[in-house]
C-alpha cells in the first residue's frame, strides 16, 4: 500500500522536535547552570518557546488543510522531547551534578519526565473533551519549571514544586484548550514577550534580569490559579444548569387501631 506523505502540519510538528533538541545541546554545553554564562540557559528557553508556537500552530494547520495519521504520534514524540525531557534537563543542571541534592534533583527530573510520557499517553487514548484539557498541559508544564529555575528558590522548595508540577500534569484538573484566536493571540504575545526578556537577560541589558524575573512570576501565578478558576466556573454552570429538587409530598399514614378497639367498638353499635 502507498505511504501517507507528511503534511505541512507535519513538517510544523517536526520543527518543535527540532527546536527540543536544539534546547536539550545548550544544555549540556553548560553542564551546570549556577556560576555560569547564561545565554546557554536562555537559548534553550528561546528555543522552547518557538516549539511552544510550533505546536500551537501545527493543529490548527492541519485542520485547515490537511492531516495525516502520523500527526498525533509526531505531536506527542516532539512534545515529550521539548516539554519533558528539555526541562529535566534544565532541572539537572540547575542542582548541580556534583552537589549533595544531585540524587534528590534525578528523582523530581525523572518524576516530571514521566508524568509528562504518561500525560500525553492519556491525552491520545482518552476521549476529548470539548473546550478542556485535562491535567497541566505540557507546554505550561515545561515553562513552569522554567520560571521555577529562574526565579531560584532554595533547592528543596524548587524540587518540591517540580514534583507538585508533575502531579498536576497527571491530574484531572481542567484546563482551557488554546481553541478561539483571543486565547491563542495572548499565548503568542506571552511568547514574544517571554523570547525579548531571555533575550534583555542574556544579552546583560540593564533591568533585563528583573523583567525575566517578573515574567517567570506572571507566568508561575497564571500556572496557579488557572486550575482554580476552571474549577469554579465549572462548578457555577453545573450550579445554573442543576434541576431543581423538588420536596416530595408523603401521603399520611392510616391509624392503627388495635383489636381490643375494634372489638370494643362492634359491642357499641351491634355488630357481631
Amino acid at each position: 500500500m502507498p505511504t501517507e506523505r507528511l503534511s505541512p502540519a507535519d513538517f510544523l510538528t517536526l520543527g518543535n522536535a527540532l527546536c527540543g533538541i536544539a534546547a536539550l545541546r545548550s544544555i549540556m554545553v553548560q553542564g551546570d547552570f549556577r556560576g555560569t554564562d547564561e545565554q546557554f540557559f536562555a537559548g534553550a528557553v528561546l528555543l522552547m518557546l518557538i516549539g511552544a508556537i510550533c505546536d500551537l500552530f501545527d493543529g490548527r494547520m492541519a485542520r485547515r488543510w490537511r492531516s495525516t495519521p502520523y500527526g498525533p504520534h509526531l505531536d506527542n514524540l516532539a512534545d515529550v522531547i521539548t516539554f519533558g525531557l528539555v526541562p529535566a534537563a534544565m532541572t539537572l543542571a540547575w542542582a548541580g551534578f556534583a552537589s549533595q541534592w544531585a540524587l534528590p534533583a534525578m528523582a523530581a527530573a525523572a518524576a516530571f519526565f514521566l508524568a509528562i510520557v504518561v500525560r500525553l499517553a492519556r491525552y491520545v487514548t482518552a476521549a476529548p473533551e470539548p473546550g478542556i484539557f485535562r491535567g497541566m498541559p505540557a507546554p505550561l508544564c515545561a515553562f513552569t519549571v522554567v520560571s521555577i529555575i529562574v526565579l531560584s528558590p532554595p533547592i528543596p522548595v524548587a524540587l518540591a514544586a517540580i514534583a507538585c508540577v508533575a502531579a498536576l500534569a497527571v491530574s484531572r484538573l481542567p484546563f482551557p484548550k488554546p481553541g478561539s484566536r483571543t486565547l491563542a493571540g495572548m499565548m503568542v504575545a506571552w511568547a514574544v514577550v517571554g523570547g525579548l526578556s531571555v533575550v534583555a537577560w542574556a544579552a546583560g541589558i540593564p533591568g533585563g534580569g528583573e523583567w525575566m524575573r517578573f515574567t517567570a512570576a506572571t507566568e508561575l501565578l497564571a500556572a496557579c490559579t488557572i486550575p482554580v478558576i476552571m474549577l469554579r466556573l465549572r462548578r457555577a454552570m453545573r450550579v445554573a444548569h442543576a434541576v431543581p429538587r423538588t420536596r416530595r409530598r408523603t401521603l399520611r399514614r392510616p391509624r392503627r387501631v388495635s383489636v381490643r378497639r375494634r372489638a370494643g367498638e362492634r359491642v357499641r353499635t351491634g355488630r357481631h
